[in-house]
């Protein structure tokens, strides 16, 4: 091989990489074969836990994180999410629309991941589709809240009408949710 040819490969195997301002740690069917269900997170004594959901549409939404602590600030995108209609449809569609999404495209009903306590944590969501004649974008929205030890909280997308919005919620104690101030995104 000469060295222009050489030359022009690694580039080819390196450069996109090298702009890239997010890191993708999301699931591939490549990488990760069929999954039924998402990986599960439990809470802890010296950390909590985060747990990201879609509502109010069925549009899939891409959520990623940064950690204060973490030495490589990009974004770190874990997944993308959409809303089932578990609780508005029948139980078996809920479910089969769950699986189907899950096996194939690696879109789950939620995404879980364990934060640091007292670090500032940063939850990106972002949503973008549309059909014939019809299209649409949302986000990125940003929420930043400083988790607690041993909690557990929600950061929900949700489809107002035509708008979004993104919120964090307390949800240590399932029946209850209590929202969580957001610090500004630096």
């Amino acid at each position: 091989m000469n060295r222009t040819a050489l030359l022009t490969l690694i580039m080819i195997l390196t450069l996109p990489g090298c702009h890239s301002n997010v890191r993708d740690s999301s699931p591939s069917l490549l990488t990760d074969g069929i999954q039924l269900r998402q990986n599960t997170v439990t809470v802890d004594a010296q950390h909590a836990k985060v747990i990201m959901k879609a509502s109010g549409n069925t549009s899939p939404v891409e959520f990623a994180i940064k950690r204060a602590a973490d030495p490589d600030q990009r974004m770190e995108v874990l997944g993308t999410v959409v809303d089932s209609g578990q609780g508005k449809v029948f139980g078996w569609i809920a479910k089969l629309n769950e699986v189907a999404n899950s096996a194939t495209v690696k879109r789950f009903p939620q995404l879980e991941v364990q934060a640091d306590a007292d670090q500032p944590f940063q939850v990106s969501g972002y949503s973008r589709g549309g059909g014939v004649g019809n299209t649409y974008s949302c986000g990125p929205l940003k929420t930043t809240f400083t988790p607690e030890r041993s909690k557990v909280y929600l950061v929900e997308f949700q489809f107002v009408g035509s708008r979004c919005e993104q919120h964090a919620y307390d949800i240590t104690q399932p029946q209850e949710r209590i929202p969580v101030a957001s610090m500004p995104s630096a």
